[in-house]
């Protein structure tokens, strides 16, 4: 799964017993992964699209970094690339200011394949990207029981992905650039009806302009979020919250102690929504949620 992807990734860069930040907004299989790998947390605040602010959260001495590219902006970075895992869980296919594509820039990125995803199985599935064959090697091992050839010499687990599931993605791969495609044409219309004055943009195109988002989610932010996605839901038009906590938020973590720190994640965990955006929404379809909205706000 994805999530194994980010275990085994920060357990390849010697993650156990040392500290990895992570952003406070994200999905919370990130901090499971990070303490299935055997480190502590340490959570920064983000920005308003959702990106950490690494100017707050440049590893220290011993720790190592988890970047999440969070609803397909590729997450902004320029330093200690070798201490830093890039999660691309959203953002598969999209690149920064530099056109670096997301999960190369670090020391190996993590991609979901949940059938969601903007590459995804029929069922959970993940990966992991390197170009360093030491740590590809160590991720080799790790999901197969720790072997290296015919010897056990690390602690492993069972985390293949399945010859089927594989199979299918192989077929799907092809296609991912058309699909991204489609879903940048989405987002700009939806940024062309609804910002400014309507909705508050999550994702800004920013130095690297639209076609560097791959839209894996088209977020929003409203200071009624609540009253718009029950009204919308009565409308027959489905929106999700990426996410309604931050991680800090959850009773999991609350006793790291970071109640009232973070309060650009705080306020995005209040506002924030997602709209229907996939490559097979239909121009009917979208018009129906454009005209909902406005009316709506």
């Amino acid at each position: 799964s994805g999530t194994d992807a980010v275990e085994i990734a920060l357990r390849a860069l010697g993650a156990s017993g040392r500290t990895v930040i992570c952003p406070a907004m994200t999905a919370v299989p990130c901090a499971n992964a990070i303490e299935a790998a055997g480190a502590t947390i340490r959570l920064v605040d983000v920005e308003a699209d959702g990106n950490v602010l690494f100017t707050k959260g440049k590893p220290g001495p011993g720790e190592l970094r988890l970047s999440v590219s969070l609803y397909g902006a590729a997450s902004d970075f320029n330093d200690h690339e070798d201490q830093t895992v890039e999660d691309i869980a959203h953002a598969m296919g999209a690149h920064d200011g530099a056109f670096r594509k997301a999960g190369t820039r670090g020391a190996c990125g993590a991609v979901s394949l949940y059938p969601t995803k903007i590459l995804g199985a029929v069922g959970d599935g993940g990966a992991i990207i390197t170009n360093n064959d030491e740590i590809a090697r160590r991720v080799r091992a790790t999901r197969h029981y720790g072997f290296n050839g015919d010897n056990v010499n690390a602690r492993g687990q069972n985390s293949r992905l399945s010859e089927l599931q594989a199979a299918i993605l192989r077929v799907k791969l092809p296609h991912v650039k058309k699909w991204i495609g489609k879903r940048q044409r989405i987002a700009e219309r939806y940024t062309d009806e609804l910002h400014p004055g309507v909705l508050a943009a999550v994702q800004p195109e920013g130095d690297c302009g639209s076609d560097g988002n791959a839209y894996h989610v088209y977020v929003v932010r409203h200071p009624e979020r609540d009253r718009i996605v029950a009204a919308l839901k009565e409308r027959g038009i489905g929106t999700m919250i990426h996410y309604p906590r931050a991680i800090h938020q959850h009773d999991r973590w609350r006793h790291l102690g970071y109640d009232g720190q973070f309060p650009m994640a705080e306020q995005l965990a209040r506002e924030v929504f997602s709209l229907p955006c996939y490559p097979y929404l239909r121009d009917d379809e979208q018009d129906e949620v454009i005209a909902a909205i406005k009316d709506l706000t």
